[in-house]
């Protein structure tokens, strides 16, 4: 593994781990947050804040099992950066609703960037720059 990408097996775990989300039977245990994300952990999407700290992380990731029947992180990704603690990716999500009321409808692919910041090995800031539905690119 070369020194710029000494974060990748890190962030393949985590993607993993939110992928198993959608599972009834997994909500997303604070161990597991813990393990991935720091304790003041911010998630900003389209410059709106959507989870800061672990109480609101624990909420933004227990809708998973209620409103997706699949979530899926493509790889490899299209872009793997690294500076430091800092990582850009550049990745495909696929999202597949559940079929109720209330929950994400259908079929859903998207293009995504996100800027991640990490400390002490786990995610502080979670940026998503960009992003934009499959075939709208």
């Amino acid at each position: 593994m070369s020194a710029t990408e000494r974060h990748r097996d890190f962030f393949h775990g985590m993607y993993t781990w939110l992928s198993g989300l959608c599972d009834a039977e997994n909500h997303g245990t604070l161990d597991d947050i813990h393990r991935f994300w720091a304790d003041d952990a911010r998630i900003v999407t389209g410059g709106q804040v959507r989870a800061a700290g672990i109480e609101e992380l624990r909420k933004h990731f227990g809708i998973y099992p209620e409103q997706y029947a699949e979530v899926e992180i493509r790889e490899p990704y299209y872009t793997y950066l690294e500076s430091g603690d800092d990582v850009v990716i550049e990745y495909d999500i696929l999202i597949r609703g559940r079929d109720q009321e209330g929950a994400a409808d259908g079929r859903q692919e998207f293009r995504v960037m996100a800027v991640f910041s990490l400390a002490d090995g786990r995610i502080s800031h979670m940026r998503q720059v960009a992003g934009v539905r499959a075939g709208d690119a």
